[in-house]
């Protein structure tokens, strides 16, 4: 026997990879604040070149980050528990017509969501052999491809459906 959550659940689990988007927002704020003043001098370089006229340096090469290490590490992981927990919750959920036809589409996605991960796993490898990528993540990206093939999946079966339908 088959159970799964209400279909409700889906927004809770929705609900659950905003504030994991969110966390990882705030987690990462020492980077984005890095990148744009990088960014910044960079481009006012390229136009005042481009002007004539002399570049200017960098305002303050040793930025003081705003979050400790231990700090930015609670936010990811936080961050990955309401991410997974959320798709979870996503995965597990009914949908409005919860059928055989959609039982098949759940399992052949579960597949090609398992085969496009790892090969991606497997291309990130082949382009750089010393990049780390911990489980966690490879089962994010497991459930983030999961929930866009189920959709995909479903939206052309049930196309393909009216077609016949219509002819």
């Amino acid at each position: 026997m088959k159970t799964y959550l209400p279909n409700y659940f889906k927004l809770i689990g929705i609900l659950f990879v905003v504030i994991a988007i969110i966390f990882s927002f705030i987690g990462e704020i020492d980077v984005h604040s890095e990148s744009f003043i990088k960014s910044f001098t960079e481009g006012s370089n390229f136009a005042r070149g481009l002007a004539g006229k002399s570049e200017i340096t960098h305002p303050d090469p040793n930025i003081n980050p705003n979050l400790t290490k231990e700090t930015y590490n609670m936010y990811i992981m936080i961050s990955l528990f309401f991410s997974i927990s959320g798709f979870v919750l996503y995965l597990f959920s009914k949908e409005k017509i919860d059928d055989e036809y959609i039982q098949h589409i759940r399992l052949k996605s579960i597949f090609q969501s398992l085969l496009a991960s790892w090969l991606i796993y497997a291309v990130v490898k082949l382009i750089s052999s010393n990049y780390q990528l911990d489980g966690i993540y490879i089962l994010q990206l497991q459930l983030i491809i999961y929930v866009i093939v189920f959709r995909h999946n479903k939206n052309v079966e049930f196309s393909e459906e009216e077609i016949a339908l219509e002819d």
